[in-house]
């Protein structure tokens, strides 16, 4: 367990154990978190608490852009003493509400009038304006198609009437809920989903088990929303940024079933691109009178309340093994939470009946049988008239084994079956299968005394009508495993 006061990292061993340290039965947790805290669940470890409006490719390109045109022309304000050290082309009309100059700029920040220019727009200004346009072109294109949008103020207004002004910030609760559906669906927004239940963000942390088999370790992570809430609190000279909106649950089936919420940055300063705990740690780590300065609110901007210090449990950030995620989708479903209560309607029944097909299959996995290369100095017309039909071993394997090739004269010749191979003492084996085995009573004495031995039974011998090959292949011991050689894989790729 790694904690800073106000993160706190466990990684857990089992279901179980999560479940008390969330509830607080456990040592090291004894404050139930379900009271305070709102859960968001990653399957990746390496996934941050970033908006999906703020990540990026991996080309390192803001992936909003891929739902911009690339001719349309953002409205930002720039000052004109830096329009003027920039050498850029402006039109003195296009005079701000604060004094600043209209310059238009593509979805990569590049000026549309100054093609050539090395000058980019402050970022976070055009981050402002590519979120809103996508939001209402959402708005727009879900109007006309007849869904229900629960938009009735300002960015209805925005549909017919656009504005000669940047839009600096939006906050309008009515844009608010658009975020809440656009994000469910896919669109990226500066909203990061919670949820009230853990288990549903848990589900979301585990369930890419059943699609990935190189699954990564997960995270569930646990907000103090109650501490954000509690803003009367804060110094009245700040202004808090981080803000926490839950949308309607009448309007969203399946955001009234995971019981959702979000958190936002409502305006845009300093590193805000940056992961949400990082932010945060950032700011308590810094003096106050560092804040910037808010002329909008005529007061600094803080991200959290000023009253909230190091010593405050502000995140837990649970880690989660990739080896137990089949363990913890299992008991999510056996509690409930499995696709048709969390999506609420037919896909998530149908969704269901496939995936808990894919679970039982990871509870119960099918054995993998391997092949593998058997160096023999056999006289292969004894195993054709049955006088061999058993080869002694003293390797136990730890899997099941499935053709076992032959290699003879720097070829290999044909394959048998190992689906019998029998363990017990030498003596035993020796009474048992020697007059089978092509060695003499002395030669097997030599080989396996005081060591384990093996005798593999030759079922459905095969020799190839055409031998592979092999002239320059070496074996280190009499056996050799196709898995670790990629030619013999693809040589050897019989049914």
């Amino acid at each position: 367990m790694d904690s800073d006061n106000h993160l706190i990292e466990i990684k857990i061993n089992s279901y179980d154990e999560l479940v008390n340290l969330i509830c607080g039965k456990d040592e090291k947790n004894k404050h139930d978190l379900r009271e305070d805290y709102v859960f968001r669940g990653l399957s990746n470890i390496e996934y941050e608490l970033i908006p999906s409006s703020l990540r990026k490719n991996n080309l390192n390109q803001l992936n909003i852009n891929e739902f911009i045109e690339s001719d349309y022309k953002f409205k930002v304000p720039i000052e004109e003493t830096e329009i003027k050290t920039n050498n850029l082309t402006y039109n003195p009309k296009h005079k701000s509400y604060d004094n600043t100059f209209i310059i238009l700029f593509d979805k990569y920040g590049k000026p549309f009038l100054d093609k050539n220019s090395d000058y980019s727009a402050p970022k976070n200004k055009l981050q402002i304006e590519k979120e809103l346009y996508i939001l209402i072109k959402f708005l727009d294109y879900a109007d006309k198609s007849g869904l229900k949008v629960n938009a009735k103020g300002f960015s209805r207004y925005l549909l017919h009437h656009k504005s000669n002004e940047p839009y600096d910030e939006y906050v309008d609760s009515d844009v608010l809920e658009i975020i809440s559906l656009a994000q469910h669906y896919g669109l990226p927004t500066k909203a990061l989903d919670w949820s009230y239940d853990y288990k549903v963000s848990l589900y979301f942390a585990v369930k890419d088990i059943l699609v990935n088999s190189k699954s990564n370790d997960g995270v569930l992570w646990a907000l103090n929303y109650k501490l954000i809430e509690n803003q009367e609190l804060n110094d009245p000279n700040y202004y808090v940024n981080l803000q926490i909106y839950r949308p309607e649950y009448n309007t969203n089936p399946n955001l009234n079933a995971q019981k959702g919420l979000f958190t936002y940055l409502e305006r845009y300063v300093e590193n805000y691109d940056e992961p949400l705990d990082k932010i945060i740690s950032y700011e308590l780590n810094q003096d106050l009178k560092d804040r910037p300065i808010s002329s909008y609110y005529d007061s600094k901007i803080t991200t959290i309340p000023t009253n909230i210090t190091k010593n405050n449990n502000i995140f837990y950030k649970f880690i989660i093994p990739k080896e137990i995620k089949h363990e913890i989708l299992k008991e999510l479903y056996l509690d409930g939470y499995s696709e048709e209560y969390i999506f609420p309607g037919y896909d998530g029944v149908t969704k269901s009946v496939i995936n808990r097909i894919k679970l039982n299959n990871l509870n119960n996995p099918i054995t993998l049988k391997k092949n593998i290369i058997l160096s023999v100095d056999w006289d292969i017309n004894k195993v054709k008239s049955k006088e061999k039909l058993y080869e002694f071993i003293n390797q136990d394997f730890e899997f099941e084994i499935n053709k076992i090739f032959i290699y003879q004269n720097d070829e290999i010749i044909g394959y048998f079956r190992g689906n019998e191979i029998i363990k017990d003492s030498p003596k035993n084996l020796w009474d048992k299968f020697g007059r089978y085995s092509g060695l003499s009573k002395d030669k097997f004495d030599k080989l396996f005394n005081n060591s384990n031995c093996f005798a593999i039974r030759i079922n459905d011998f095969n020799i190839f009508n055409y031998s592979i090959k092999l002239c320059n292949f070496k074996f280190e011991h009499k056996f050799y495993y196709i898995e670790d050689n990629n030619d013999l894989k693809f040589l050897l790729n019989f049914n």
